[in-house]
């Protein structure tokens, strides 16, 4: 089973190196790795000189995150299509483990395999898992509701994932008008296509945004705000409206409308409104916590996996 490792950089001449390293250390052999430039002005095309024929480098215009992984998606020829950013690394059995689940008995409807991340932050490390609050049964296995948790959290999904080729003719690729969340779109829209597989264990190293690379740094704001575009997309889908919980994405819209109102409360230059925004984000955090710990949240439903059956092949096509 052929593996499409897809690696969009722009400006990272210092960690692309890292990242395609890691790939080329996998344990799975059956590998095709292709680093897309995305019109890096740095000296990321010497650095990628350096691999030879290991790697296919495509160099285009800087389009942006989406675009360059599109790209990608177009020229791969793999089975499972799997994304790495330049500034991140796999461990040796990433690739090899998930590609096992997807060979398993029960996982012939499974439309993509996650796996856990240890997060490296300034301040200490966690991993993706722990950040949005997921607790399954077992190592890995067949995870049936992704959808109900996406809709109420964020989880690290670039970096871990790998998909089947099929999937993408279902859901469609990366949305190109999105510069931002654009990973969040994604998840969401294949976790409404079917269930996923997941490895607990952390086989992915994320490292804090290390600057000049693809996405720039946006306030907690425009990620709410777009997020809530996101969601609202859904809401307004007869199609994919009737496959969630009515209840549960109206609560999530409304938690982000809050955050946002608060946020711009919380900027006011009148210090008793700044105070009053502060003081409803303080409170918004605590309600979350005390949410994520209340029977209402969805919990992941998840299944054991074992054997091995055969994958269809389809090429996707995404303009």
């Amino acid at each position: 089973m052929l593996v499409s490792v897809i690696i969009p950089t722009y400006n990272r001449s210092k960690t692309i190196a890292r990242a395609v390293n890691s790939v080329l250390a996998q344990t799975w052999k059956e590998i095709e790795v292709i680093v897309v430039d995305d019109g890096s002005t740095d000296q990321t095309k010497d650095v990628l000189s350096q691999y030879g024929d290991k790697i296919r480098v495509i160099r285009q215009q800087n389009g942006g995150p989406s675009a360059a992984r599109n790209t990608g998606i177009n020229a791969s020829k793999g089975d499972i299509i799997s994304f790495l950013d330049s500034d991140d690394e796999w461990l040796p059995s990433k690739t090899e483990r998930q590609v096992r689940l997807f060979q398993g008995p029960q996982s012939v409807k499974v439309v993509g395999c996650v796996c856990n991340a240890r997060m490296l932050y300034s301040t200490g490390a966690k991993t993706s898992f722990q950040i949005a609050g997921l607790h399954p049964k077992h190592a890995e296995g067949v995870w049936a509701n992704p959808a109900q948790i996406l809709v109420d959290r964020f989880l690290l999904f670039n970096q871990v994932a790998s998909i089947r080729r099929a999937a993408f003719e279902k859901v469609g690729c990366f949305r190109q008008d999105m510069r931002l969340m654009e990973d969040y779109d994604m998840a969401l829209r294949l976790s409404l296509a079917g269930p996923w597989a997941y490895v607990a264990d952390p086989l992915v190293i994320w490292h804090e945004d290390a600057g000049s690379g693809l996405s720039r740094n946006v306030s907690q704001h425009e990620i709410s705000r777009v997020a809530l575009t996101i969601l609202d997309d859904l809401s307004h889908s007869a199609h994919l409206r009737g496959r969630l919980q009515g209840g549960r994405l109206r609560h999530r819209r409304w938690l982000l409308k809050s955050k946002m109102d608060a946020l711009v409360l919380a900027s006011q230059s009148d210090g008793i409104r700044a105070f009053s925004g502060k003081l409803i984000l303080v409170g918004l955090r605590i309600y979350e916590a005390l949410y994520r710990r209340s029977p209402f949240i969805a919990r992941m439903k998840t299944n054991q996996i074992e054997g091995q059956s055969a994958d269809p092949s389809l090429k996707p096509t995404c303009l």
